[in-house]
């Protein structure tokens, strides 16, 4: 008989809670699995390493849309690097841009820090801290990719 794995087991091989795994199943990320006669989930070797593939293309950022198009793919019976390829230097590029805002952003906080540490402001017209407060407003940063 070939190797099955319980939910349980079969979670904790790719890191992954039950409750994870289960909510995968419904986003049809996984096969229904099979049944034991007592309705128990068990999964095969190559289910397991799918999940492995799930939980892997996540830690990479992408997300679960887009790991189900790959995974449609390949059960089309192509192969996805392709695809996989050019999501993954979308990714890039989505990093290499979050990693330019955050060296803005630690520059400005450097210079508020400074700031801060030159002139003690007691009281004035700021409701809480001049330096802060002097900041102009900006529209909140939209996310660059759907939410998984």
């Amino acid at each position: 008989m070939p190797e099955r794995y319980y939910i349980g087991r079969a979670a904790a091989a790719a890191g992954l809670t039950a409750k994870t795994l289960r909510y995968y199943e419904t986003l049809g990320l996984l096969p229904p699995p099979d049944r034991t006669e007592s309705g128990y989930r068990v999964y095969s070797p190559a289910e397991v390493r799918r999940l492995g593939f799930i939980v892997k293309a996540k830690r990479l950022g992408l997300t679960l849309r887009e790991i189900r198009k790959i995974l449609a793919i390949r059960d089309g019976g192509q192969v996805p690097c392709i695809h996989v390829q050019h999501l993954l230097q979308g990714k890039a590029r989505d990093v290499e841009s979050r990693i330019a805002e955050l060296t803005a952003l630690r520059r400005e906080l450097q210079r508020l820090a400074r700031r801060c540490g030159r002139e003690i402001k007691t009281g004035g017209q700021a409701a809480v801290c001049p330096h802060v407060e002097s900041l102009p407003n900006v529209p909140p940063r939209r996310p660059s990719s759907p939410p998984s």
